[in-house]
């Protein structure tokens, strides 16, 4: 699977697969929508793209490559784009995606859209959630190895794991979530429940 590697100047560049317009387009909306001057949130994003891939490599899992990419791009700028449709953050990630990957050019499937729709809601959920995709599940499953700083692994080896957070670093990170939870608390408290424990 293509993986991300920090070019000189450390921006990501990403190793184009079959579909290379899925991840320049996910480039070009982090891009328009991160508020953010430190590398913490792009850092985050392909944090759980390198864990993603790491997962369904050790499974044996075949997935595309640029479609995780993008999604793990865009999977919290929800956060970003209040006037995005949708009741919390998650459905607001989805409906951008939605909007942003409509043209026939993007050669979306119909499970491709099954795989963007689940691992745009469900990916902050701290419990399994039944009958996911295989790469949906290992989406979720990295959020919550990238957020645990490592301490729930899943499939993956200690040294994998903290291979990812050394290429790339956590930055300013904990200040992006400090603005994350003050836009939660502030706009949307009831995605706590919802988004995360339901």
């Amino acid at each position: 699977m293509a993986e991300l590697m920090p070019t000189p100047d450390a921006a990501p560049s990403h190793r184009l697969g079959a579909r290379p317009a899925l991840g320049a387009r996910a480039q070009e909306l982090f891009e328009e929508l991160c508020p953010y001057r430190g590398d913490g949130l792009r850092n985050h994003c392909l944090r759980v793209f390198h864990f993603t891939t790491l997962l369904l490599e050790r499974r044996r899992q075949k997935a595309d490559p640029d479609l995780l990419y993008a999604l793990a791009m865009i999977h919290d700028l929800g956060l970003l784009c209040p006037g995005e449709q949708g009741g919390d953050y998650m459905q607001r990630s989805r409906s951008l995606f939605h909007r942003a990957f409509a043209a026939k050019s993007f050669e979306l499937s119909p499970y491709d859209l099954r795989v963007a729709d689940e691992c745009l809601l469900y990916n902050h959920r701290l419990r399994p959630t039944p009958a996911l995709c295989p790469e949906s599940t290992a989406f979720r499953q990295s959020v919550w190895m990238d957020h645990s700083l490592g301490v729930r692994r899943y499939d993956l080896d200690a040294a994998s794991v903290r291979d990812g957070f050394t290429r790339h670093p956590r930055g300013d990170f904990n200040a992006v979530l400090l603005d994350f939870a003050r836009r939660v608390l502030t706009r949307e408290p009831w995605t706590l429940v919802d988004g995360i424990f339901m």
